[in-house]
């Protein structure tokens, strides 16, 4: 909404061309002067072709980023406009950064009407600084979204509470609030955080060109700006992880060309894998993104395993609207699909080492899916989870259970290999199979799929160090007694288009 601007004590008009040539992002300086308490940007462009993205730096760094949406820019003391954070105004040279996010050949003109003032216009949101909060404990599946937006991303409408009562109705225990290239929701989220039954990560989608990821943890923004001043990818991954955080890369599949400006992920051997922690093996709607990319992200994720690189399996919506419009074929609703994460407490720092230690796998249609359990038999008798590491056996025996499932099968990979289907005969399904993969490094993951062959639920991997067998063979034992396995489904109550994502 505008609010007239009261209290001016001055105006500055600025314009020019950009063209596609010479790097993706031009800075545009511009003087504040003393005694400003408020700033307001006005900007546009000449060609109805153009896409540009717009930021806002000074002296002592970020001060916010909204991308190409196109309503002014407010910094106040107090309170600013979404994606953009309050603080001093300090008179001197401050920079807008302009990102070339669609040019045709012949570019466009840019056009920006400054207004400074010593007086602010915008009510003041609660605010506070993050406090790390336990908001359950116990040892078992936690489950979430891992990418949700609110509209202090550019292209996004949803408040910060229809997320998390859209999320709370659906039963789910976090989410992953990862706004494209901003941390100003941080200090929003943590003055409501006491009050809300849903965890909130802190995040930022640092959303590029030529692909993007989610900084998961992180309470600093990191420079998403690949190529300015020789920024590189390496760049990115390595700050986020200096925080603190984990990377998650997003929608490594999903390649909607114009549609979503680097959305595709094409990077395999510029980027340090064994500083990212996961995939997002599906992002928004099943019924496209189960046949259309989350076979290529699996790939990918089997590549990088067989280099040695652990990461773990997980999904996220990347819901921009509460639901609102979210058809399952292209857009999908919050906590469709839903990560589980294996934890000891439901904390953003317990959720970070999950992330971390491959305790994770994804129901990719949303928590009302079945569940799937899968586990390995260690030489002294116990059980091994996913994520975890089994040594000293020759023969890899694997109790599986699935609940809610009958009808469907289980499929077992190994090394990135289908080794085994089996159907799932009851409601309550329990299972022993066995393997003997021969000495050496290996790994096993489950996934559970209907009866058309889709993939319903992924689970990420358990390692074996293997020795060798002194008979081969491998069978299957139906029926083992499994109920002590921990899943999710038997604590858990049934619960209750927007633009493409960027």
């Amino acid at each position: 909404m505008w609010l007239p601007v009261v209290g001016v004590l001055s105006t500055l008009h600025l314009e020019g061309d950009i063209a596609p040539a010479g790097g993706d992002f031009v800075d545009v300086p511009f003087t504040v002067p003393a005694g400003t308490a408020e700033i307001r940007i006005a900007h546009s462009v000449t060609s109805q072709a153009a896409l540009l993205d717009w930021g806002v730096w000074n002296d002592a760094g970020f001060r916010g980023w909204t991308g190409w949406l196109t309503e002014d820019i407010v910094i106040g003391i107090d309170q600013s406009s979404r994606g953009y954070l309050p603080g001093p105004i300090a008179p001197g040279v401050w920079k807008i950064s302009i990102g070339k996010s669609q040019l045709a050949a012949t570019g466009t003109r840019w056009i920006v009407d400054v207004t400074f003032s010593d007086q602010q216009t915008l009510p003041v949101l609660p605010r506070a600084a993050y406090q790390p909060l336990v908001m359950a404990t116990g040892r078992r599946w936690y489950t979430g979204d891992f990418h949700v937006h609110s509209l202090h991303s550019g292209d996004g409408t949803a408040t910060l509470q229809q997320n998390v009562d859209l999320a709370h109705s659906r039963g789910l225990d976090f989410i992953n609030l990862s706004d494209h290239n901003t941390i100003a929701q941080h200090a929003l989220v943590a003055a409501q955080q006491p009050s809300w039954p849903v965890l909130v990560l802190r995040s930022s989608e640092i959303t590029t060109y030529d692909g993007h990821g989610n900084g998961v943890g992180i309470h600093d923004y990191v420079d998403h700006r690949v190529g300015y001043q020789g920024r590189t990818w390496r760049d990115l991954i390595d700050d986020t992880v200096a925080q603190g955080g984990v990377f998650l890369v997003n929608h490594a599949g999903n390649d909607f060309g114009s549609g979503c400006v680097g959305c595709a992920w094409t990077h395999i051997d510029d980027v340090p894998w064994d500083k990212i922690a996961g995939l997002e093996i599906l992002t928004a709607g099943y019924t496209l993104g189960e046949r259309a990319f989350t076979p290529k992200v699996i790939a990918l994720w089997d590549m990088m395993e067989d280099r040695g690189h652990r990461l773990s399996a997980i999904g996220g919506s990347d819901d921009h609207t509460a639901g609102v419009g979210a058809d399952g074929v292209v857009g999908s609703a919050l906590g469709s699909p839903t990560s589980l994460v294996f934890a000891p407490e439901l904390s953003e720092a317990a959720i970070l080492e999950a992330l971390r230690h491959q305790h994770t796998k994804v129901k990719l249609r949303g928590p009302d899916d079945p569940d799937v359990d899968l586990a390995i038999r260690t030489a002294a008798g116990g059980l091994a989870e996913l994520g975890d590491d089994v040594a000293g056996v020759s023969r890899v025996e694997m109790p599986i259970r699935v609940v809610g499932g009958s009808g469907m099968f289980v499929r077992i990979w190994r090394d990135g290999a289908q080794i085994a289907q089996l159907p799932v005969t009851a409601a309550d399904f329990t299972t022993t199979h066995e393997d003997v993969p021969g000495a050496g490094d290996h790994r096993y993951r489950a996934e559970l799929i209907d009866e058309a062959g889709r993939r319903v639920v992924v689970t990420s991997h358990i390692y074996v160090h293997a020795t060798e067998a002194s008979s081969g063979g491998c069978s299957a034992a139906p029926g083992s007694p499994l109920a002590a396995l921990p899943l999710l489904a038997l604590g858990l109550r049934r619960r209750r288009r927007r633009r493409l994502p960027r």
